[in-house]
């Protein structure tokens, strides 16, 4: 029997969700936990921290226990109110636990419980504003206002921020999979309800306006190209890898289903181009992401904000800094970096894949147990307009680059060549850059010496600009092999969407 409003409807036909994601809380927790679509087995360690965090949160899951038995309706509106003020107070603290001590063994505890606790949250929040919907008509606020943690008033952006913020700061661990349940009903179920704009279809045949289209490209010449190969098997694969040199790698991309782009395109190459696409895999764009706001990473002056998708899109992409309500100068960019995207937004995961290669660089031992296991694979996410800049660096990975949307130059440095590439020590943060050069961005590129105004530059100059190097055009369908070590710098000579696969990391 239905209730005769549609989004109580969908509360009950969620509600079993819920209860098996709270109720557990009540009791000690299982040794087996699910991880990635696997059961995974805990250590003592591991076990006695989420037990821990169990306890921690039983007296708010006895609440939420009570409020996930009763009908919705026979709810006092104060008491949901209350159960989401307990819920926010709990998290702040669980926030501030994790941030105290995200390296100790003790932070297991306060991570769970943070999950745990946005979860709660988010129940809450839908719980209430399904309530007071259900009895007076409330209007879904501009997502574009909502690009800040706090909001006057707690809305259906809400339920979103703080599953997302989950996944960015612990995983979601140990609940990721019903987070992503959780935003899947949001974006399919209970946002269609209350938002008329929220699903549209995908017009193909529309070409998106140009991206930064105030940016006039600067074109790197290449002086000292790198070798390239097109699509090697796997025997000339060891080959190349074996040689630890930098490689262009074409043909290896093109299966991936982000390039399975329509016959009516539009002029895409890849399905990433699309704005629309984009905002379809992002809840209408209210998936939030952390954008680094400066000129490159190694800017003391950086800053990072959490922004939906739609306010980055629209604000760095679309409008030049400075001439919108983006908190930006001239020259000052809005950066995705170096953030596992793909993992917290399952459905763009699916449209790449890892790089058969990457499972070929093994040392052969018939000892190993786990030989054939995959590599163990970080992916990144790098979202940005024209001229987002990655200062020199070297990383303690191999890294194979791919290109999805837009072009990138690239240029490499050899391990041996860390002397003149003048290491930075601790920058004004205190944060240790010792992995970054401190040779300025504009000698990378620049055909002539600029003086900074520090002391020896003269000198510094003279020895950089001696050093070999290597340097590509990456063009979407495009993938650059960078062995561990070596220094590379990275310009995105258009807007850019690219992802990069690394693995290997020393102990």
């Amino acid at each position: 029997m239905t209730s005769n409003h549609p989004l109580i409807d969908l509360w009950e036909s969620f509600l079993p969700r819920f209860q098996s994601t709270i109720l557990p809380l009540l009791h000690e927790p299982d040794r087996k936990i699910l991880v990635d679509d696997e059961y995974v087995l805990l250590n003592d360690e591991t076990y006695r921290e989420l037990k821990l965090s169990h306890e921690i949160l039983r007296p708010h899951a006895e609440r939420f226990a009570n409020i996930l038995s009763t009908p919705l309706r026979q709810l006092n509106s104060t008491f949901l109110k209350d159960a989401l003020v307990a819920s926010t107070i709990l998290l702040r603290e669980a926030e501030r636990n994790v941030n105290i001590l995200q390296y100790a063994p003790e932070g297991k505890r306060w991570r769970s419980a943070y999950s745990y606790t946005a979860v709660l949250v988010s129940i809450a929040v839908l719980a209430v504003l399904v309530h007071d919907e259900s009895t007076q008509h409330s209007k879904l606020p501009d997502v574009g206002d909502l690009v800040l943690k706090k909001v006057d008033d707690w809305g259906w952006q809400d339920i979103i921020y703080h599953l997302d913020f989950a996944l960015i700061k612990t995983s979601g661990w140990p609940v990721t999979p019903f987070i992503h349940d959780f935003l899947g009903f949001m974006d399919t179920k209970i946002l269609p309800l209350v938002d008329e704009a929220h699903t549209q279809p995908i017009d193909w045949s529309r070409k998106d306006n140009d991206w930064c289209s105030w940016i006039t490209p600067s074109e790197p010449i290449l002086q000292f190209p790198g070798k390239q190969f097109h699509a090697p098997n796997i025997s000339q694969w060891r080959e190349v890898y074996s040689q630890q040199k930098p490689v262009k790698l074409t043909g290896v991309t093109d299966h991936w289903p982000v390039f399975d782009v329509p016959p009516s395109n539009g002029g895409y190459k890849s399905k990433w181009a699309s704005f629309q696409y984009l905002l379809s895999k992002t809840i209408n764009g209210r998936r939030i992401v952390p954008v680094e706001i400066g000129r490159t990473y190694a800017d003391p002056d950086l800053k990072q904000r959490i922004l939906t998708f739609k306010y980055f899109f629209s604000n760095y992409f679309l409008t030049a800094p400075g001439q919108s309500n983006a908190e930006a100068e001239e020259g000052v960019f809005g950066y995705l970096a170096q953030h596992n995207l793909l993992t917290q937004i399952p459905s763009l995961r699916d449209d790449i894949c890892i790089p058969e290669y990457i499972n070929y660089t093994k040392s052969p031992s018939s000892d190993d147990e786990d030989d054939d296991e995959d590599v163990l694979t970080t992916i990144n996410a790098w979202f940005g307009p024209a001229n987002t800049i990655t200062p020199l660096h070297t990383d303690n990975y191999h890294n194979i680059f791919c290109q999805i949307v837009g072009r990138k130059y690239v240029r490499l440095y050899p391990p041996e060549a860390r002397e003149a590439m003048f290491p930075m020590g601790k920058d004004e943060r205190g944060i240790d850059m010792g992995n970054t050069s401190s040779v300025p961005v504009s000698w990378v590129e620049g055909e002539e010496f600029r003086d900074t105004g520090e002391d020896g530059d003269l000198e510094r100059w003279e020895k950089f600009r001696k050093e070999k190097y290597v340097e590509f055009m990456v063009e979407p369908g495009e993938a650059v092999f960078f062995p561990k070590g070596w220094w590379h710098y990275v310009r995105s000579v258009e807007a850019s969407f690219s992802v990069n696969f690394w693995w290997g990391e020393d102990s």
